[in-house]
């Protein structure tokens, strides 16, 4: 038989297999994709490194790319007049920090009157990767991400994907991973750049800014725009003219609103298009003080004096009924005690009052460093804030119909401890006065507060701190005049009844905030608050009745047990519940539906309704609020009511009315508040035919003061 039909390889095939078994083996893993793509919606997200190992100490560059189906994008840092940026959360193992992306130069997509900057297919997020030396060679770091974006052709789909890399550590140098490695190094040619050659120069006026780059190149045909890193400052939509000559350009750029207080610096990209492609430039310039044509913006004095005044009025705030009740009880109660006690307990109040403002704004200031849109209120966005609150109005009613007592464990310590533990209570009820005036926003406040937001932290501290001794002076006047206080009637049986008596507004802040939770959760979150309700009215019973100082210790050990084991349940299963139903109850997208009449008089708020009936020459009224907002809410009832004059007025002018509804989180919704200088809600606008600049109205309304504004937009 002939080796043909032998049923052996040849020899040569043999060895040949071999070889090629020996090489493919000998192929280094470095060379295969090291991240898979995940795929959400229209766009596909995964993790690109140019080495396939870690070298302690030594910094190396990962790649996010955001692969976008045809006619699909993503946006950039700044999303424009609409969208949202990508965002990028990361979970690092210990000796790993990750800088903030670069990201490469977006393009300009301009539909319906509205500018907006994103990537169209493929983006590449640069991000700076520094190990610490300590890393253990011979270990395998991974490399974590939450990604979540926006993705928009005609509709637009949120994504959200978890990334991983996973790269082994190494003390020789990194492995580099050639695929990687080329689609890195075509991202760099995408990132802008700086240029020393080109010399940056601002002028500020009251309706424009005048960006010059002297020593900058364009050819004839090149069109020049500027894209600033953030909203709010710069008008996206307006035309910018360029004044092209041999020693550069000129830029004009029309602002948002003529005469807010402008940045301190002007950041962004000069984009330059042409022949070659799109070239990018970096702009970051301090920017000079407006000229003399510029209406003045909130300076720091006027801010502070408008923080103090709107402290002052916020205890006028229908959001800060609920509270006063115990402020009448602390006053009267009080009210026979030395100058110098009495003054002791004005000052614990408003050092409460100042440490509650105090921790707002760090942890305002510091989410806005973080990239979060947020402004005054925010808390009660969260519906397991808003059902905690909820149980505790409702402790605290009960405290005063005397269902139970905590001050009977401090009366059995002496009088020196019970002294103390009253100057406790006024601190409480200073930082309880506080968290519940947030969803309110007085007179004064609202420019104040924005402005604060939008300075460095030493001012917003500085603002913070006038608006809560606004809040506080009155207390605190009254605490620190024995003559006033001596006025008050004698203690009596009658002390008690007021006592009683303020319990009553507690609970109307307890429906309140079952009415805000219902807005956040949905339906099914009241029936958990009420059950929780009832837990802790059965602990607050076990308390006092179990709880006084005539009962054994062992007693009073086992009746706070009880007590704190069933609030604790009530608390915990109505803010498990009402966090589980948020995401049921909010819409995609985070703009609530506005709530409108039986006519359909409202409709929903977004910017670019906005832009096209601005552009149809129709003029537009705007109402910011919120469920949460006492105030928002009484204003409805005040002076936009259904079928009042003002909606007769605004049909028969042809107005349209639109209203954004900001009881869930929505940063769309944010932006927008912090472009017209402002914190939070309530917050009126009217869009005049053809106006530039809108009508602020104040935050408490009457029908009169819309109808006035309506007639002088005439």
């Amino acid at each position: 038989m002939g080796s043909g039909g032998s049923g052996r390889f040849p020899a040569g095939d043999v060895r040949g297999t071999i070889i090629l078994f020996l090489a493919l083996s000998a192929i280094p893993a470095w060379h295969l994709p090291a991240s898979p793509r995940i795929r959400s919606g229209p766009v596909q997200a995964e993790l690109v490194a140019p080495q396939s190992s870690i070298k302690p100490g030594e910094p190396f560059i990962v790649g996010l790319r955001l692969a976008a189906d045809p006619g699909w994008h993503t946006y950039w840092r700044n999303p424009g007049d609409s969208g949202l940026a990508t965002r990028i959360e990361w979970d690092l193992p210990e000796g790993i920090r990750a800088a903030p992306p670069d990201w490469p130069v977006p393009q300009v997509f301009k539909e319906q009157g509205l500018t907006t900057y994103g990537y169209q297919g493929e983006a590449m997020l640069l991000i700076a990767v520094t190990p610490s030396t300590e890393l253990e060679p011979g270990a395998t770091v991974t490399l974590r991400a939450q990604v979540s974006w926006l993705a928009c052709r005609v509709a637009c789909v949120p994504g959200s994907v978890e990334v991983s890399l996973d790269l082994p550590v190494r003390t020789s140098a990194p492995l580099e991973d050639t695929r990687g490695k080329r689609a890195l190094d075509a991202a760099k040619a995408r990132m802008p750049g700086a240029d020393s050659a080109v010399v940056f120069k601002v002028g500020l006026a009251k309706d424009f800014v005048d960006l010059r780059a002297d020593g900058l190149p364009v050819s004839s045909g090149a069109t020049v725009q500027f894209l600033p890193n953030a909203g709010g400052f710069i008008d996206h939509s307006r035309p910018q003219t360029a004044d092209i000559d041999a020693s550069g350009l000129s830029l004009r750029l029309a602002r948002v609103r003529a005469g807010a207080e402008p940045p301190d610096r002007l950041q962004g990209l000069l984009v330059v298009s042409g022949g070659a492609g799109d070239r990018g430039l970096v702009v970051d310039a301090p920017l000079p003080a407006a000229d003399g044509s510029a209406e003045p913006g909130l300076g720091i004095v006027l801010a502070l004096i408008f923080a103090f005044l709107g402290g002052i009025l916020l205890n006028l705030m229908p959001c800060v009924l609920p509270v006063l009740s115990l402020k009448v009880v602390s006053l009267v109660r009080n009210a026979r005690s030395s100058g110098r006690g009495a003054l002791a307990h004005g000052l614990a109040f408003s050092m409460g009052v100042l440490v509650s403002f105090w921790l707002i704004a760090g942890l305002l200031l510091a989410l806005r460093a973080g990239g979060h849109l947020l402004g005054w209120g925010f808390q009660f966005q969260s519906p397991g804030l808003v059902a905690g609150v909820a149980v505790l109005f409702f402790l605290v009613g009960l405290n005063l119909f005397g269902v139970f007592e905590l001050g009977t464990i401090a009366a059995s310590a002496g009088a020196r401890v019970q002294s103390r533990g009253g100057w406790v209570g006024s601190f409480a009820s200073g930082l309880l006065a506080t968290a519940v005036a947030t969803p309110c926003t007085a007179p004064f406040m609202g420019s104040a507060l924005g402005y604060a937001l939008s300075r460095p932290p030493v001012v917003a501290l500085a603002v913070f701190t006038a608006l809560g001794l606004g809040m506080s002076l009155p207390y605190l006047v009254l605490s620190a005049a024995p003559g006033l206080l001596e006025r008050v009637p004698r203690p009596g049986r009658w002390m008690e009844t007021l006592k009683q008596a303020m319990g009553f507004p507690m609970m109307a802040a307890v429906v309140w905030m079952a009415s805000v939770l219902i807005a956040l959760s949905g339906a099914a979150s009241l029936l958990s608050l009420l059950a929780a309700l009832v837990a802790s009215a059965v602990g607050a019973w076990v308390w006092g009745r179990w709880g006084g100082i005539d009962r054994p210790r062992s007693v009073r050990l086992a009746a706070a047990v009880i007590a704190l084991a069933l609030v604790a349940a009530g608390a915990v299963m109505v803010i498990r519940t009402a966090e589980t139903g948020k995401a049921a109850a909010s819409p995609v997208g985070g703009v609530l539906a506005a709530k409108p009449s039986a006519e359909g008089m409202w409709e929903p708020w977004s910017p670019e309704r906005v832009a096209e009936l601005r552009e149809a020459g129709r003029p537009v009224f705007i109402d910011f609020s919120a469920q949460w907002c006492l105030t928002c809410q009484v204003n409805e009832r005040v002076a936009l009511r259904r079928g009042g004059p003002v909606e007769r007025r605004l049909r028969e002018l042809g107005v349209a009315a639109l209203k954004a509804d900001w009881t869930d989180r929505s940063d769309r919704i944010a932006a927008a508040i912090a472009g017209y200088g402002r914190a939070g809600v309530p917050l009126y606008v009217l869009y005049a035919p053809g106006a530039g600049r809108p009508v602020l109205l104040p935050e408490l309304l009457t029908a009169g003061i819309v109808l006035d504004a309506l007639e002088a937009m005439r």
